[in-house]
């Protein structure tokens, strides 16, 4: 075994077969069923047996063998620093608007990092370009069935392509979409709209050439270029949609939903809420979504919001609260509009009052209006001196996922001492009731109180 390094174990997850098994954090994996882990793809074929045989190298250097029985549908629990296991893909393209590159300094250091990886796109929906992806990949994808794929295209016009991807591959990357397609590999595409780049006639031949592709694309959806306060000067100019370019943004793309749901059955090509929100206009109905094929691209979320919100019993509290109770829903410019709909309607319980706060995005520039790009000091800076109530309420999504982590790599902890008050995330209206009725019966303890109890 000299010399066979394997790979590291990053996290073992509680309750899983592996935990069961003693298997822990910074051990490495060498070989899996007597060979080598190759890549994320291989490991998860590979842990569908249901009998396995892992040799480990522990943190004190020793081997460590290990058989596990479990269904085949049941995961062993392990996840690995990097996530695909072997080296990422890296990305080869200079996009005109990357937003990476429009990073300050002080974030979490994987924020920096600018992948390229079609594994990360089948298992994690990660969008990729297909213009570095070598024949090898290509043949891989289609022999595994890896399906589906989500693909940003952004145009395809040639010369439209070059530019906005930064590099003379652009071409191979529309070529490879039409050969996974021919295969029958299903996938999902996003085009970001840049103003005098990619929309008008540029934007009509992309979702026209798109649609021809057949029904392995599943959705396209177009979301508006993000520009920061960070971009480099002297580059090639960019800018925002106007209001009055996402009106007529919004009137075209029904229109071609229509035409699209009478030729195909289904409307195709959606738009992210930040466009309605941008023109002032009401967001589709649920059904127009279609099962929301692109919600982590930010296409929908909006919807969801409100049909919780709706949904909710009225009263939204089963009895009065034991006393009045107040806090604040924070949130950034776009979504305020929802959060102050949401408050209203919470406000109707007797004893509750809750306000809205809307921060500005001081970290990655006024610009940014979207409530997930909040970071940790952007909260600091605008809750201090407020009057907050007894608790404040974040958006889930200002969190790594499974952590506390804010983008910025101050923590919940953190903003609660700042505040001197606790902090909660939830993921929407009916997390936010369910808090609001732990406080009415007397189990919820705020996160200091918790972590005061327990002797953390």
């Amino acid at each position: 075994m000299k010399g066979q390094q394997g790979r590291t174990i990053q996290h073992v997850a509680a309750g899983s077969p592996a935990a069961a098994a003693g298997i822990s954090a910074g051990e490495r994996l060498l070989r899996i069923d007597n060979r080598p882990p190759g890549d994320i793809i291989d490991y998860k074929i590979a842990e569908t047996d249901e009998r396995l045989a892992l040799l480990l190298l522990s943190r004190d250097g020793r081997l460590k063998r290990r058989t596990i029985c479990k269904d085949a549908a049941t995961p062993l629990g392990l996840s690995f620093d990097p996530p695909t296991i072997a080296p990422l893909r890296r990305c080869g393209n200079r996009c005109l608007f990357c937003f990476i590159r429009q990073n300050p300094r002080g974030l979490r250091p994987s924020l920096y990092l600018q992948d390229d990886d079609y594994r990360l796109s089948f298992l994690y929906g990660n969008f990729i370009t297909l213009n570095n992806m070598s024949d090898a990949d290509l043949r891989r994808v289609i022999r595994l069935r890896l399906s589906p794929l989500y693909i940003s295209v952004h145009a395809t016009d040639s010369a439209v392509r070059r530019r906005l991807f930064g590099t003379a591959r652009a071409d191979q990357g529309l070529q490879n979409l039409h050969a996974l397609v021919r295969a029958g590999i299903k996938v999902h595409l996003q085009i970001v709209l840049c103003p005098g780049y990619n929309t008008g006639v540029v934007f009509k031949k992309t979702v026209a050439d798109l649609f021809r592709l057949g029904e392995a694309v599943l959705s396209a959806a177009a979301v508006p270029v993000g520009l920061t306060a960070h971009r480099r000067a002297g580059g090639p100019p960019l800018r925002r949609l106007e209001p009055d370019e996402a009106r007529l943004l919004v009137r075209q793309v029904h229109r071609w939903q229509r035409l699209f749901l009478r030729a195909r059955g289904s409307r195709f090509i959606f738009l992210a809420d930040e466009i309605y929100a941008l023109a002032s206009l009401p967001f589709p109905h649920t059904a127009a979504y279609e099962g929301f094929p692109q919600l982590e691209n930010g296409v929908g979320l909006a919807r969801q919001f409100l049909d919780e919100l709706t949904a909710l019993p009225e009263p939204t509290l089963d009895r009065p609260l034991q006393r009045p109770f107040q806090a604040t829903l924070v949130t950034g410019q776009q979504a305020a509009p929802l959060l102050r709909r949401a408050a209203r309607r919470f406000n109707e319980a007797p004893g509750v009052k809750l306000r809205v706060a809307v921060l500005e995005n001081r970290f990655f520039g006024a610009p940014v209006t979207a409530a997930g790009l909040l970071t940790g000091s952007d909260l600091t800076a605008g809750l201090k001196g407020r009057p907050l109530g007894e608790a404040v309420f974040i958006a889930r999504s200002l969190l790594k996922e499974g952590s506390n982590l804010f983008l910025d790599g101050l923590t919940v902890p953190d903003l609660e001492e700042s505040l001197g008050l606790p902090v909660h995330a939830v993921s929407g209206p009916y997390e936010l009731a369910g808090r609001l009725r732990e406080l009415n019966s007397g189990a919820a303890l705020s996160h200091r109180s918790q972590r005061k109890e327990s002797g953390t």
